[in-house]
């Protein structure tokens, strides 16, 4: 299925919230991504976002009049840092061949090539379409929805399916249907706590018991508190050792292997796992299966490993 991205700087929020609005209530929900600030906290933010551009098949920048991210004390633009979110999605999209379409909003203009670092000078020489919030939005976003049929027909792609007009319930409908998937794996899903999903997939999977699990200890959960709900907060960052986990219980090395798919927004069926993990503001359950980086996964088979030694 093709998708769309749109790319935009949090000042222009609003308007690009309602551009990926209209595409939504064109192609819907699926095929359009959106909303980069509703990504949880603790989620790896550069991979989530770089898999986002590599599924895509259009990149939209939406560039309003701060796009270049200039500031009144003298200091460099935002999109001359190179950790710059905007700057980091727009030069992703251009490794991995993404058709990139300019959208200028607000009233802004294109950039002078001396403006842009050198990876991005290109823009300024590309015909960026216009897309103003007043009465000539909806004509304005007819043509861009044409344009976007025409680059994935030109790229051999199907253009995206079009879907009768849904409208973007952005909270409620969001909650009702997270909670909808969560009944549903409470009722027919295997017990996940019990199984660990790596990010190949369901035949990368490995069963680590089919005992019932134990209740957590106050002291597991203390310990959490005291570490920003987290057993190993940089378990994503960093590869845990056999010191790490040597002096570890049973109860909290399941905690700690299940933290790891917590921390991307895994559901749990096990209620001694849900509840654990909903104490935590971090936690935000979206997914029946996540995807992991390789340094996760070695994390998560080296835990495993020391919970069958116990």
């Amino acid at each position: 299925m093709s998708m769309i991205m749109v790319s935009y700087r949090r000042v222009d929020q609003d308007t690009a919230g309602r551009i990926a609005d209209h595409l939504i209530e064109k192609y819907g929900e699926k095929s359009v991504f959106f909303d980069v600030n509703s990504i949880r906290t603790g989620a790896n933010f550069v991979d989530r976002i770089a898999k986002a551009i590599v599924a895509c098949d259009i990149v939209i920048a939406v560039i309003g009049p701060h796009w270049i991210g200039k500031t009144d004390d003298g200091k460099p633009a935002r999109l001359e840092d190179p950790a710059d979110s905007v700057r980091f999605e727009i030069e992703t999209a251009l490794k991995h061949n993404k058709t990139l379409l300019p959208l200028l909003v607000n009233g802004a203009t294109m950039p002078e090539a001396a403006e842009l670092p050198e990876s991005l000078r290109f823009l300024h020489f590309c015909n960026a379409a216009r897309v103003d919030s007043g009465q000539d939005f909806r004509m304005h976003m007819t043509r861009l929805i044409d344009t976007i049929n025409e680059v994935l027909n030109e790229a051999g792609r199907s253009p995206l399916r079009q879907v009768s007009p849904i409208k973007r319930y952005w909270k409620y409908g969001a909650g009702l249907a997270a909670a909808a998937l969560a009944l549903a794996v409470w009722t027919i899903g295997p017990a996940f706590e019990h199984t660990v999903v790596k990010s190949g997939g369901p035949d990368d999977q490995t069963t680590v018991g089919r005992t019932t699990p134990p209740a957590v200890p106050a002291s597991v959960t203390q310990r959490a508190k005291a570490h920003d709900g987290f057993l190993f907060p940089d378990s994503d960052r960093r590869f845990l050792s056999e010191a790490d986990l040597k002096d570890m219980s049973a109860i909290e090395l399941r905690i700690a292997r299940n933290e790891i798919f917590a921390r991307h927004g895994r559901f749990f069926k096990d209620q001694v796992l849900a509840n654990y993990f909903s104490q935590f503001a971090w936690y935000q359950p979206a997914a029946v299966e996540v995807p992991l980086s390789n340094l996760e996964t070695t994390n998560v088979d080296t835990i495993e490993a020391t919970e069958h030694e116990k």
